[in-house]
């Protein structure tokens, strides 16, 4: 898993979990409209992508790996080839990836279809489809979508970014908490309390000189 911890290090530092949030989503989705026009214009897409939902589903978990599953945390069923099961745990397809890619305010439908056929372009010499690859060559198909040097680099980074917020926002799940979102469960975060968790405490007050009663609020 070497070479994948390389890929989430670069995709860590090129700040997509900072823009991990709807609105930053969707305006790094948007940016990368220019980009994705310009490979259908230069014509420089040579595959076309068998069954694209799966394959979006096998980029997702080449982002985020998770465990063998069937379904999703919506209840949306999972193509058998997209998850590698290189991890124990849910991973970025479990976490509705895919309804994420598809959602309206998200605007990457406009962007698939270049990006899944740069995707195969790359997949082929590596010696098939993407979605039939093994892990370690989807993810040297990823490190090389991904490379300053690839022009189209952006669009790699808007179909990146669309794991991330899935799995650490759980952005399709209203009042998400661990027990509904399989990515805060992972990350150990108890999720949306609108009155609060009554078992956690700093057990002291806060802030006397600046509140009247030493809350926060």
């Amino acid at each position: 898993m070497i070479e994948h911890g390389a890929l989430t290090d670069e995709l860590t530092r090129r700040g997509l979990l900072r823009r991990g949030g709807l609105l930053g989503l969707a305006a790094l989705v948007a940016s990368a409209a220019p980009v994705a026009r310009a490979l259908v214009e230069a014509q420089t897409v040579h595959a076309e992508p068998a069954l694209p939902d799966a394959t979006l589903q096998a980029f997702a978990d080449t982002i985020i790996p998770g465990r063998k599953a069937s379904r999703t945390d919506l209840g949306n069923e999972i193509h058998p080839l997209a998850i590698a099961g290189v991890d124990s745990e849910p991973g970025a397809v479990e976490a509705d990836a895919l309804a994420l890619y598809h959602h309206d305010k998200i605007g990457f439908d406009t962007l698939e279809g270049p990006f899944l056929a740069d995707v195969e372009t790359r997949a082929l010499p590596h010696g098939g489809s993407f979605l039939s690859l093994p892990f370690d060559l989807r993810v040297a198909v990823c490190v090389a979508g991904l490379d300053f040097e690839n022009p189209s680099r952006v669009l790699w980074e808007a179909a990146a970014a669309v794991p991330f917020t899935a799995f650490c926002a759980a952005a399709l799940i209203p009042d998400a908490t661990a027990d509904r979102a399989s990515g805060l469960r992972v990350m150990g975060l108890p999720g949306t309390a609108p009155r609060g968790y009554r078992d956690f405490s700093y057990g002291r007050r806060l802030a006397r000189e600046r509140t009247r009663r030493g809350y926060l609020a």
